[in-house]
Parts: structure tokens; C-alpha cells; sequence
């Protein structure tokens, strides 16, 4: 194949630069019109390109544009360097346009001929300043986050938000342009490199080193950002030392009283099943002191629940102090409130020897009187011990064995102490049995009244007589008060069983009067939970009433 004519025809050349996006022309130094504009200049001053031809730069774009040029064409013809600037205008519609204008010498020794290229570059500019808008709101969001924010590349730190260095203690200087894992402990580099290493987007809780050596508990947030047309790594930190402290405040709560600090029964449990569970591998025994405190109630009736409690608090530091200093090699007593004047002990040593000399310790301590805000208050104790795994294997049968004994050390008079055997647990099952058959003995009358008489001092004559309730138990047989009573009196259960005996004995009144006892009375026992009860005098006076008696028939 050979070619006719290699060269470019001047028609080839002017079609190709009115094809090219970008704005040509060319002028006569001297005369200062143009030679040659292609189509896409012409169009600035509205013409065609022959009609540009001959025309002035002021004819062509306007006086304000030309006097806006005039510098740098100077600076060309001056230096006869090409000069290179960038301005924006307004097209015929108000939208603004930015163009890039090149000026080009030519002609030697002297210039005598101007090129003029220019370029729109409106779409590179909006992006430009698009972009940097973005940079600045993500600047301005960095700024204002209340999390720290970081970004990476491949792990080397390339900018950091205030928040950020305010968490961690460092300058700008001290984060960027160093690699992240210089800011994590080091017991956390693996983790920190096989996230880096992944690219996964995620979150974890992990920690952070701050500039004073503390290890600060975070939660990383790690995402993929571009950022000035690069793929960064964004990294989102929160301290969670506020949400950590906050977990750490509700479980001790959940776990401790409120009043003393002390560990709660919630914990009490925790403990108890850790010390069965060692036990049981170590074939060792421990034993569990219930300590209930004799005169609160008298102390709160008397002086405030508010004394009351720091009464309490004085009772606890007090039992702190004992069981800090009755450490031994085998253990230290651990102290535990149940709540209100009830507190557990656990000692580790559960032989019988060891046990009764804790115990007599234990009293010793509350001899002295304690000192409540000036005031001296002795507080005595009633203590039950339970012994595992003897007297229980669970947590809850310690406890309830252990409160049993209490309550018998109660009974003998308080400010002492009991050891529970079988005998408890006995009477507690039969008490038991009896609080569900009390209700259904009252329902069924089987309660029975004896009289026995009480006589004058002389022994002639009866003055009166006095009630005995008895239980006429349909498998049991016949039961005195003493089986039933006390446990009517916790149940409640005694106001209508009182009411039953006061309403039964003074139904006989009537007869034996009719019988010819003239002055017959009767005496009832009551209990002082009646006398307390509201209404007591009008029910006794209703009794009374309802047979037409008078008060001197009844004691």
C-alpha cells in the first residue's frame, strides 16, 4: 500500500482541532487580532471561526475578560515563558464554568505570535471542590464525634480525630505516621494483626494503651473508607472504662448489701457451691454460723430505723475485723448479711473443736458495747451452726438447718450459741407438718377445751376454773399447746384460735350457772398477739355480750 500525500492538508489540521475539546487559538503579537480560532473559541464571542479571524481578544471574549488575561499575556511576551492559570465565568445561563488557560510563545529572537489553549475543566473543578467539601465535613464530623475516629493505611496511622487523643493521652505528632499496634498491649497484637490482615469489616472489644501505661477497655469498629481517591481503613474507638465501671457497679449491687457492702445471699450461694463442690474433691468439711442480733428491733422501736442501721454497719465493720484477724493457714472466715439483723459466717474449718472455739470468739466480740455516733449499744447474738457435709449438702439446706439452730438458741435465752443435730431437724419436719394441718384442725374442730378447776386456799370450794386447749389430732392423737401454740403464733393463726377458746369457755358460764354454781367463772390464756391485735377489748366485749355476761365471770 503506498501513500500519495504523507502530509497533513491545512483543511485535515483545521477539522482536527475543531474535533478536540479544547478551545485553540492564535494572534498577532503586533496587531494583537487573532489568525486563527477554531470553532469551540469562536463561540466564546458568539462568532464563527472566520469570523474571529481579524478581531481583537477584547472583540472576541469581552473588556472585562481581555483586562483579566492582560497580566499574563505581559508575563509571556516579558519572559517568553508559556504561562498556565485557571479562572471561572459565568456562561449566558448564570452557571459558573472554570477553564484552564495556557498561553504559548512563538517565534524567534522576538515573539511575535500568542497560541491560546483552553481547556473546560468545570467537571474536575466541581469535583475537586466536592471533594474537598467531603474532606471537610468528614474533618469537621472527626472533630465533633464524641468516639475516636483513626484511619490506616496497612496499619500505618494516617490521621487521628481530638477525641481520639484525648482518650489516649497523645499528640497528633505521637499517632501519625505510626503503626496502630503501637497503641494496643501487646497481649493483643494477634488479634489486631489477623483483623488487619482479613480486611473484615467489624466490631470487637479489644483494648488500648494509653500514654500513661493504662490499658483502657474499647470497642474497635473497623471499616473501609475511601478517602481522596484512596482505600483507608476508618476505625471507630469507644472507651467502654464508663460502660465497664457501670457492669461492675450493678454486679456488685446484685451481689452485695446495699447498707454494709457486705456480700449478699446471692452471693452467699455463689460462695456456699464453690466451697461443696471444693469440698467434695478435697473430702474437707466447713461449717456455716447464722447470727441474728437479739436487740435491733428494740433499738429501732426506741431510737429510728436510721440508728438502727448505723448500728448495724458498726456490727458489720466489727465482724469484718474478727474474721480479717481469725485468719489461719486454712482459710479466712468469710462474712456475708442476709439482710435486716441476719448474718453469715462461713468458716472454713468444720471440725466440731475448732468450731466451738470460733463460736466462743464470735461471742467475745459482741461483749464490748458498740459505739454509735456517741452512743454505746451492747448488741448480744443468737447463733445456729450447721457443720457440712453433716448437716446439709446444698447451700440452701446449710442455711436452713444453721437458722434452725438459731432459733434454739433463742429459745434458751439468747446470746448464745446452738450446734444443730438431728433432734432439730426432727422438731423443724414435725413443726412444719403442723403449720399445714393447723389451718384444717381450726375448720374442722379439733381443738378440744379442758377445765381444770382452781380451788380456794382452804381446798373446800371452787373458785373458778381455767381453760386448756387441747388438739384431738385425727392420727396423732391428743396434743398439748406447747406442739402447736408457738407455731399458731407465726402463722397468724393464733387470733382465731384465741377467739375460738375465748368463745368456747364462755359458752359454759351460762350452764354451769343453771347447773347452781352461782359465781361461776373462767380464765383464759391468751396470747400477747391478741392483746396487741386492733380491735382486741370490742371482741372480747361481743363475747360477753352475745351470752348476756358480765366481765367478773371472765379472767
Amino acid at each position: 500500500m503506498t501513500v500519495d500525500n504523507p502530509h497533513i492538508t491545512l483543511d485535515e489540521l483545521k477539522r482536527l482541532t475543531d474535533e478536540v475539546p479544547v478551545m485553540l487559538a492564535c494572534f498577532d503579537v503586533s496587531t494583537q487580532r487573532c489568525v486563527y480560532a477554531n470553532s469551540r473559541y469562536a463561540r466564546l464571542g458568539g462568532l464563527t471561526p472566520e469570523q474571529a479571524v481579524g478581531k481583537t481578544v477584547t472583540e472576541i471574549i469581552g473588556a472585562d475578560a481581555a483586562a483579566r488575561i492582560q497580566p499574563m499575556v505581559d508575563r509571556v511576551l516579558r519572559e517568553k515563558v508559556a504561562v498556565t492559570y485557571s479562572r471561572s465565568l459565568l456562561t449566558t445561563q448564570g452557571a459558573e464554568r472554570w477553564i484552564e488557560v495556557s498561553l504559548i510563545p512563538s517565534g524567534t529572537p522576538e515573539v511575535d505570535r500568542t497560541f491560546v489553549m483552553i481547556s473546560d475543566i468545570s467537571k474536575h473543578r466541581h469535583a475537586e471542590m466536592e471533594n474537598r467539601k467531603s474532606s471537610e465535613r468528614l474533618r469537621k464530623f472527626m472533630a465533633a464525634s464524641l468516639e475516636g475516629v483513626a484511619f490506616h493505611v496497612g496499619g500505618m496511622i494516617t490521621d487521628v480525630n481530638p477525641p481520639l487523643l484525648k482518650m489516649l493521652g497523645y499528640s497528633s505528632e505521637d499517632m501519625v505516621g505510626h503503626t496502630t499496634l503501637e497503641f494496643v498491649p501487646l497481649r493483643e497484637h494477634a488479634r489486631v494483626r489477623q483483623v488487619l490482615t482479613s480486611g473484615e469489616e467489624l466490631s470487637y472489644e479489644s483494648f488500648a494503651r494509653h500514654k500513661d501505661g493504662r490499658v483502657l477497655p474499647v470497642e474497635y469498629s473497623v471499616r473501609d473508607f475511601d478517602w481522596d481517591g484512596k482505600k483507608q481503613r476508618l476505625i471507630i474507638v469507644r472507651d467502654l472504662s464508663e460502660r465497664r465501671a457501670a457492669e461492675e457497679r450493678i454486679r456488685f449491687l446484685a451481689l452485695h448489701d446495699s447498707l454494709t457492702g457486705l456480700p449478699n445471699r446471692a452471693q452467699l450461694d455463689e460462695r456456699l457451691n464453690h466451697l461443696i463442690g471444693s469440698a467434695h474433691k478435697r473430702d474437707t468439711q466447713f461449717a456455716v454460723f447464722f447470727i441474728d442480733l437479739d436487740q435491733l428491733k428494740r433499738v429501732n422501736d426506741s431510737l429510728g430505723h436510721s440508728f438502727g442501721d448505723m448500728l448495724l454497719s458498726g456490727v458489720a465493720e466489727r465482724l469484718l475485723e474478727f474474721c480479717e484477724a481469725a485468719a489461719t493457714p486454712h482459710g479466712k472466715p468469710w462474712l456475708a448479711r442476709l439482710g435486716g439483723d441476719e448474718f453469715v459466717i462461713v468458716f472454713p474449718q468444720g471440725a466440731r473443736v475448732a468450731s466451738e472455739a470460733f463460736s466462743r470468739s464470735l461471742q467475745a466480740t459482741f461483749q464490748m458495747p458498740v459505739d454509735t455516733i456517741g452512743r454505746k449499744i451492747r448488741v448480744t447474738a443468737s447463733v445456729g451452726v450447721a457443720t457440712f457435709p453433716d448437716d446439709g449438702d446444698t447451700p440452701s439446706q446449710l442455711l436452713k438447718n444453721a437458722d434452725a439452730a438459731m432459733y434454739l438458741a433463742k429459745a434458751a435465752g439468747r446470746d448464745t450459741t446452738r450446734f444443730f443435730d438431728q433432734s432439730i431437724a426432727i422438731a423443724a419436719d414435725r413443726a412444719l407438718i403442723i403449720e399445714d394441718e393447723l389451718d384444717y384442725a381450726l375448720r374442722n374442730d379439733e381443738f378440744e377445751l379442758y377445765y381444770q378447776p382452781e380451788v380456794s386456799a382452804d381446798g373446800k370450794r371452787i373458785v373458778g376454773v381455767e381453760a386448756l386447749i387441747r388438739w384431738r389430732h385425727r392420727t396423732r392423737g391428743l396434743l398439748g399447746p406447747d406442739e402447736f401454740i408457738p407455731i399458731a403464733e407465726g402463722l397468724h393463726l393464733i387470733l382465731p384460735i384465741g377467739q375460738w377458746v375465748l368463745d368456747t369457755a364462755l359458752v359454759q358460764v351460762p350452764l354451769w350457772r343453771k347447773l347452781g354454781w352461782a359465781d361461776a367463772r373462767v380464765s383464759v390464756n391468751l396470747s400477747t398477739n391478741q392483746f396487741r391485735a386492733p380491735g382486741f377489748t370490742d371482741s372480747v366485749l361481743r363475747s360477753l355480750s352475745r351470752l348476756g355476761l358480765g366481765g367478773d365471770c371472765l379472767e
